[in-house]
């Protein structure tokens, strides 16, 4: 059994939740830390029940990380306790089939929940203002009118649960939700985010912000992460000679779930001694990598190497994990400490 101490030596063990609803709850007070404070999280079960729906999914989040494309994703939250195939699996393709037939509905349900809260009202409208839309009506419907995006918000991920997803021929991403508990009854959350905010090695450079500087750091590094087109992957000799060139493929990569259909290239950085990005190839395929929850990204073609290496200045930004970027900012770049500046 994992547990956290704190820096008061207080333990928290891992809290396990009984009910779906209370799991709910949870994940609709951290909203806005998971998903972001340019998207909206509309609750929707208790809603919606009577209906003309053909599924009703737990909410919806319209992400605007990136105005000017606006997505909606669907909302399924789940107990590890839940049978990952007979009732998460089939939910899931409930949703993934009844889309189209739902979405004007969909469309104006969430129009309606939106107008009835001033704050998500309000951010619909920054959205819209940021992206250049003529209107509110038109910015939402450019979110809702779009491929299907699933989310599955569970507190423990199991490898069965992602066999049952890899499935499904569908944009669907699990986040993780985990909530410790001492025995004073403080509680921690360990979360998955959208835009998988701790992997981006800026963030090592927040120990001694405040938690305002450190908020409006995240919200820079995650607006950059959205924009972005390019995935850049540490390597080590081996395995970029062995796999990156020699099978055109590169595999077991984390990827964010708002991240997966944006990526247009990939990019390797080899590690020390070379310390710099060296090869770039253009996606053909992101799957699923096994039941890890992770990816293989296929490439179109095999990589080819950059006219001149981008290395890496600031020894503290080096990737440890996959980062983004726009490739044009990368292949501007004098260094790959550019590229991952969060005003880009």
């Amino acid at each position: 059994m994992s547990l956290i101490a704190d820096s008061s030596d207080r333990i928290y063990e891992p809290l396990t939740y009984r009910s779906e609803a209370d799991f709910e709850k949870q994940v609709i007070a951290l909203s806005d830390q998971m998903f972001g404070t340019q998207t909206i999280y509309v609750d929707v079960k208790k809603k919606m029940k009577g209906s003309s729906f053909n599924t009703i999914p737990d909410g919806y989040v319209i992400d605007m990380t990136h105005p000017a494309e606006p997505r909606l994703y669907i909302v399924e939250n789940e107990i590890v306790s839940h049978d990952p195939f007979r009732h998460i699996g089939i939910q899931i393709l409930k949703f993934v089939t009844s889309f189209e037939d739902d979405v004007t509905n969909v469309r104006e349900f969430l129009m309606t929940e939106i107008h009835k809260s001033p704050e998500a009202l309000s951010r619909l409208e920054d959205g819209k203002r940021a992206s250049g839309a003529r209107n509110i009506d038109a910015y939402l419907d450019s979110a809702v009118y779009g491929d299907f995006h699933g989310l599955v918000i569970i507190d423990d991920a199991q490898p069965a649960l992602h066999r049952v997803l890899e499935k499904i021929n569908a944009d669907v991403s699990v986040l993780e939700l985990r909530t410790y508990q001492s025995s004073d009854g403080t509680t921690l959350h360990q979360f998955d985010t959208l835009y998988d905010e701790d992997e981006d090695p800026s963030q090592r450079t927040r120990v001694n912000q405040d938690e305002a500087a450190a908020a409006t750091k995240r919200t820079q590094d995650r607006a950059r992460r959205a924009a972005s087109d390019t995935i850049v992957v540490p390597a080590r000799a081996e395995g970029f000679n062995r796999v990156f060139i020699g099978q055109d493929r590169w595999y077991a990569i984390r990827i964010g779930a708002a991240m997966k259909s944006k990526l247009r290239r990939i990019a390797s950085y080899q590690v020390n001694p070379i310390s710099a990005v060296t090869h770039v190839a253009d996606i053909k395929e992101i799957r699923p990598w096994k039941d890890s929850g992770k990816y293989v990204v296929f490439f179109e073609g095999t990589a080819r190497e950059l006219a001149r290496p981008i290395p890496i200045k600031d020894g503290n930004l080096a990737p440890q994990g996959p980062v983004y970027v726009k490739w044009a900012d990368l292949e501007g770049a004098t260094c790959l400490d550019d590229a991952l500046r969060p005003d880009r």
